[in-house]
């Protein structure tokens, strides 16, 4: 063991302090390479395979397209499904006004009136809510709403702040929300 000290001792005088510098660089080079950039290629290698299948079966997809074969009333039953119905409109005003207030929002009185009727049975219900609070409270507000109503669309917001250095927003905010005609 002393000899295999000696040599190397001997050899790291000969190559001088460049030389350690550049073995210890080659060293880590080859660390690096094997520890990040191999497991990187093998990853590499599995997502081109994984394109390839998904373009595969997009390919597939669009020669073999899936054909519904219900009847359109079946069709339009089925979409019909996903929203409420008219008459659950008091009930989803109170869905808003929890988020409002799990949210620490004000509302003041707002507008609420039910648009034309569409075709395919459906009408909107316009809401038009008057709120203040802070950026972030309307933002999360306005997010709970939209996660708690499937149906509800975000159709304008409106902000306007009384001073500059304020931290509270009014806000006009303005939900459509699709509904059944019938229910």
């Amino acid at each position: 063991m002393n000899r295999f000290i000696w040599i190397a001792t001997r050899q790291m005088k000969n190559i001088g302090l460049t030389g350690m510098a550049g073995v210890v660089l080659v060293a880590l080079g080859i660390a690096v390479y094997l520890g990040a950039v191999l497991p990187q290629q093998a990853r590499s290698v599995q997502l081109t395979q994984d394109v390839a299948e998904a373009q595969a079966r997009r390919k597939n997809a669009q020669l073999n397209p899936v054909v519904d074969t219900r009847s359109p009333e079946a069709q339009l039953h089925v979409f019909h499904e996903f929203f409420p119905a008219r008459q659950e409109a008091p009930k989803l005003l109170k869905t808003i006004y929890r988020a409002a207030n799990a949210g620490s929002i004000s509302l003041a009185e707002g507008e609420y009136k039910y648009g034309a009727g569409m075709p395919g049975g459906m009408v909107v219900y316009q809401v038009d809510l008057p709120v203040r609070g802070s950026y972030v409270q309307i933002r999360k507000f306005i997010v709970k709403v939209m996660n708690s109503l499937p149906s509800a669309a975000l159709a304008e917001v409106s902000f306007k702040r009384e001073m500059v250095g304020s931290g509270q927003l009014e806000a006009m905010v303005r939900f459509k929300i699709y509904l059944v005609a019938a229910g």
